[in-house]
């Protein structure tokens, strides 16, 4: 004896609308998209009706269902949209080109970080643009962050990312104050072009080169040593980290990052060097603070990072403020 056959969409069209609109109350909004919104014509206007202008994403883990409610369901409904919330699961790249093909108007998108999920400045590259009205951090349910998000909203920089203009407030959710920490960095550092670079220290107008021990400054003057090859490694070209090879010796440049329990003081043991042996507790990624067209101060990446420092003849990581800033000021000459 054969099975009996499935119900079909055409024996759920025998119901009235609101045996439907009752099985919909009992249901999460995705349950109801996901089952219901690719059925037929008549369910997909159903399905919108019911959704209206809010939807909540945000405790969606399933792999299947975000790549649903990203392919199908928000450019399906995105135009009607006024509150949506997601987490840090969706891919920010292809969020992003889903909220753009679907002609979202938004007025508020909440995003949910959670640990171990995509990096948070990858969304800051792909959603913050200037025609946002409110940008705004939270973390355990209190604002954060305020003259960091102002800087973010100022920051406009980098060409080489198109920021998505689907939205007039965003407001991330924070899982950690490590989220804070690297939207900080983020917002201080600047966009720069891939490239061969000579590094002017503006006190004394050296160079910086490379020596047998360590990287220390020399006098100005042009000098293979004095060449970098400065490259960011994000193949998104999203969070501006940088990497530092000399060109002469082809050596990755790393900071030997100093215990946290140290004073804050220069720490002779924290030279940028391109000899000493690297350990879990170093650190090779910069990131570069612009202060005028040439003018950078230079920042290891890292959560307690201060700026490079030129202290005598080296260069090292200075773990206080110094009242003469020229001396973390750096000018940075673009040779090819």
């Amino acid at each position: 004896m054969s099975p009996p056959p499935l119900p079909t969409s055409s024996c759920l069209d025998k119901l009235p609308r609101e045996i439907i609109y009752t099985i919909f109350d009992y249901l999460n909004k995705h349950d109801i998209a996901y089952a219901f919104l690719q059925l037929n014509q008549s369910f997909q206007l159903s399905v919108k009706y019911h959704l209206g202008e809010e939807l909540n994403l945000a405790n969606i883990q399933q792999e299947n269902l975000s790549q649903f409610c990203i392919t199908s369901l928000l450019p399906a409904i995105g135009f009607n949209l006024r509150y949506l919330s997601i987490n840090s699961s969706f891919n920010p790249f292809t969020f992003s080109k889903s909220m753009e093909n679907s002609h979202s108007n938004l007025d508020i998108l909440n995003i949910h970080f959670y640990a171990n999920e995509h990096d948070i400045r990858y969304y800051a590259a792909y959603l913050i643009h200037r025609q946002l009205i409110a940008l705004i951090l939270i973390y355990k349910n209190e604002i954060v962050g305020e003259q960091i998000a102002h800087r973010l909203l100022d920051q406009n920089e980098n060409e080489e990312i198109k920021p998505i203009q689907c939205t007039n407030s965003l407001v991330f959710h924070l899982s950690s104050i490590n989220e804070l920490n690297l939207l900080k960095q983020y917002s201080e550092s600047s966009y720069l072009s891939d490239g061969l670079y000579m590094i002017e220290c503006v006190l004394t107008g050296q160079w910086l080169t490379e020596s047998k021990d360590d990287l220390c400054v020399m006098s100005k003057k042009l000098h293979r040593d004095c060449i970098f090859s400065i490259k960011q490694i994000d193949l998104a070209r999203c969070t501006r980290e940088y990497e530092l090879v000399s060109e002469v010796s082809q050596h990755r440049l790393t900071v030997l990052i100093p215990l946290e329990e140290e004073e804050e003081r220069w720490v002779s043991s924290s030279i940028l060097s391109s000899h000493r042996k690297e350990s879990s507790r170093s650190c090779s990624k910069f990131t570069f603070e612009k202060l005028d067209d040439e003018q950078f101060y230079i920042r290891p990446v890292y959560s307690n990072a201060k700026r490079l420092q030129i202290s005598g003849k080296r260069v090292i990581v200075s773990l206080c403020e110094n009242d003469n800033t020229l001396n973390h000021c750096f000018k940075l000459h673009r040779i090819s």
